[in-house]
């Protein structure tokens, strides 16, 4: 039976990998990867976390042993680690994390007796040498009967062999735990951890209609494995909200790489290009013996891109407490440093208003002479059922497409925060160019105690064919803020005083209003 324990040591019984397992992951990020610099992305795609519950079955006889789960994930937090369905208390639990590569098995090998196979490269003979290896894995040096040298350094093909693999290293990460057996039995046991290198993201689409006033919106899940680690046919679910978390240090398993750095051969400090010496095949070593090659470079694996869900399955959305927790339809399989997306997302005709939006703030000295502005093109959207939406929109990226002569044309990119039913959403996804905006400080007036008012006009100038709205938006941040005069009613948004305006297709108007302040 898959997932059976196999015992290696007196006292070690071993499952070798789980025979199901279940994800769960985590945000965590200050925005879209695609806003952020190349390191913070690594770094947030990194921070991410991933709950993960395994079920193993193991054959346990009677006695003290220790139940060794290979395969878990790497950045395992070893604190939040549990085993439901052992058949007593725990007596100590372990993490071992120190990875089977070059690098690690040499700098476990420093101090003990090796041989060294060369080739000579003239002839292409073997001979095998008893040595001691001394420094590693950044710069090989070995101690032989002739001296001390420097390994890969002869002109020919050289490399490493070792009698057995030294003691702690493993070929994946493992959790172990001690555990008294009072009888024999078979145990179902349930594996259960927060790791880190899984995090995730929404990505959105924006296609919007001809006509202006609607668009198709598109939502994927996009999971990202930073790690090494691989989750198989799993059944993942995703929770969107911003969870309080601490800071963790988590040991995590390294591939070390070997490194190497001799002068040119036959040469004195000038140095002269080596011919390259022909390829000679060493013979097969014996089975009990471990072979090193020569330095051997270490290979950055490219990342691997995956899209993946049909738009008749969509990820099923639910409340998880003041979170929102996004059930996938079907079980995903995570490859290492590979991202995949899952829809959740598929609402048609979604009604929106062309913003052309203009910003003002008492700081900037606006002067009669400057130059008009291309004010922010703006989509909102209100997340309302009746326009189309009512849904929550976990944080993340949307790109807006246009149709242009019939075929789509990118429109602009922005982040997106997480908005829940009932709130607008404002795309900024570009500037306009045949919109302008001119706002002018036209009087200022200082009174007693630092009061202030002030009139602003601004000029607004519609080039286009239809109609263009205009949202006017003035800073209140100022103490005591007031407005005065008005030519229309204002409401607010995003924390802004705001006016809207209509200009028909070629039309210009100046709009003119008085504030109130303290300085």
């Amino acid at each position: 039976m898959s997932g059976f324990g196999v015992s290696t040591q007196a006292d070690t019984i071993a499952s070798s990998a789980p025979e199901k397992l279940s994800i769960t992951l985590y945000r965590d990020g200050d925005g879209p990867f695609q806003a952020l610099d190349e390191w913070q992305r690594e770094e947030a795609r990194e921070k991410g976390l991933i709950l993960v519950t395994e079920t193993r079955t193991m054959d346990l006889p009677a006695g003290r042993h220790t139940l060794r789960f290979d395969g878990v994930a790497e950045g395992l937090i070893p604190q939040s680690a549990a085993v439901e369905g052992l058949p007593g208390p725990a007596v100590e639990r372990n993490y071992d994390y120190a990875l089977l590569s070059p690098g690690t098995l040499i700098e476990r090998s420093l101090g003990q007796p090796i041989k060294v196979v060369r080739t000579d490269r003239r002839t292409g003979h073997q001979k095998t040498a008893d040595a001691v290896l001394i420094q590693g894995p950044s710069g090989l040096m070995v101690r032989t009967a002739e001296g001390v040298e420097a390994l890969g350094c002869s002109g020919g093909p050289e490399r490493l062999v070792l009698a057995r693999a030294p003691d702690g290293l493993t070929d994946k990460p493992s959790l172990s735990t001690i555990v008294d057996v009072p009888e024999p039995m078979r145990a179902k046991l349930t594996v259960s951890y927060l790791a880190l290198g899984v995090n995730w993201q929404a990505d959105y689409v924006a296609r919007i209609h001809p006509d202006g006033k609607r668009l198709d919106l598109s939502g994927w899940l996009t999971l990202v494995n930073s790690g090494g680690s691989q989750f198989a046919n799993a059944p993942a679910q995703a929770v969107a909200g911003k969870l309080a978390r601490e800071e963790v240090e988590v040991s995590r398993g390294e591939a070390k790489a070997i490194s190497r750095a001799c002068w040119p051969m036959d040469t004195t400090h000038v140095g002269k290009r080596l011919m390259t010496p022909p390829m000679i095949v060493p013979p097969p070593s014996p089975p009990d013996m471990m072979v090193m090659a020569p330095a051997p470079m270490a290979r950055a694996e490219a990342e691997e891109i995956v899209i993946t869900g049909a738009r008749a399955k969509l990820a099923e959305q639910s409340d998880l407490g003041d979170y929102k927790l996004y059930t996938l339809p079907e079980p995903v399989t995570l490859n290492p440093r590979q991202t995949k997306q899952v829809a959740f997302l598929d609402q048609k005709n979604v009604a929106f208003q062309r913003l052309y939006v203009v910003g003002v703030n008492v700081w900037t000295p606006y002067q009669d002479d400057a130059a008009p502005q291309a004010p922010e093109v703006v989509l909102r959207l209100e997340n309302k059922a009746a326009n189309g939406l009512g849904k929550p929109l976990p944080s993340g990226a949307l790109s807006a497409m246009e149709t242009a002569d019939g075929r789509p044309t990118f429109a602009g990119e922005q982040a997106v925060r997480d908005v829940p039913v009932g709130e607008p959403l404002d795309l900024v996804i570009g500037r306009a160019m045949d919109v302008r905006a001119r706002p002018r400080l036209v009087e200022l007036k200082a009174f007693k105690n630092n009061q202030v008012r002030s009139t602003y006009e601004v000029d607004l100038s519609n080039a286009k064919t239809v109609p263009a709205t205009f949202e006017i938006r003035q800073d209140p941040s100022p103490a005591f803020f007031k407005v005065l005069s008005e030519p229309s009613r204002h409401d607010i948004r995003q924390g802004q005083v705001a006016w809207r305006v209509t200009l028909a297709p070629g039309e210009t108007r100046t709009f003119r209003y008085r504030i109130q302040y303290v300085d």
